[in-house]
């Protein structure tokens, strides 16, 4: 059995879209993003944010904030690119005589095709211990606390 495979990779130019269970790194560079250990979270996470990922600009370093826990991990280049494809169903049109209607294509009777989406050829580590943030406050606007009237 042959399965087609397309090269679907978009020019420098071109915007690319990407499912949305990917994340586009600079210049719509894809990584990996490698963690050690495990990811419990309670209820779904369809469509909810996980954490925030950052990265230092003068450093290259990454850095993934998950609740209050901080890890800070690497970019290390793999030894083998890896590509990332989506599988495509091709209609196949059945025809009954000369009639042809969309009810007519079946998608199940054939074979998968899959587009090559995206080339990922670094990876983001997070292989340390996450650092507690209890008590750390994130750079954020200065808050105002109103005074207590103990001056």
């Amino acid at each position: 059995m042959i399965i087609p495979i397309n090269i679907a990779i978009p020019g420098p130019s071109s915007v690319r879209q990407l499912p949305p269970q990917f994340a586009q790194f600079g210049t719509g560079e894809v990584v990996l993003v490698e963690l050690q250990g495990a990811l419990e979270v309670d209820g779904d996470l369809k469509d909810q944010v996980v954490g925030k990922l950052s990265v230092d600009i003068e450093t290259k370093k990454p850095s993934l904030r998950i609740g209050h826990h901080l890890l800070e991990g690497k970019l290390v280049t793999l030894p083998k690119p890896l590509a990332v494809m989506h599988r495509a169903k091709v209609a196949v049109s059945t025809t009954e005589g000369d009639a042809m209607d969309d009810s007519d294509q079946t998608l199940d009777s054939s074979p998968p095709q899959w587009d090559i989406i995206a080339v990922v050829k670094r990876k983001m580590v997070f292989a340390k211990r996450p650092m507690p943030m209890v008590g750390r406050v994130l750079p954020t606007a200065p808050v105002d606390i109103p005074s207590s009237g103990l001056e």
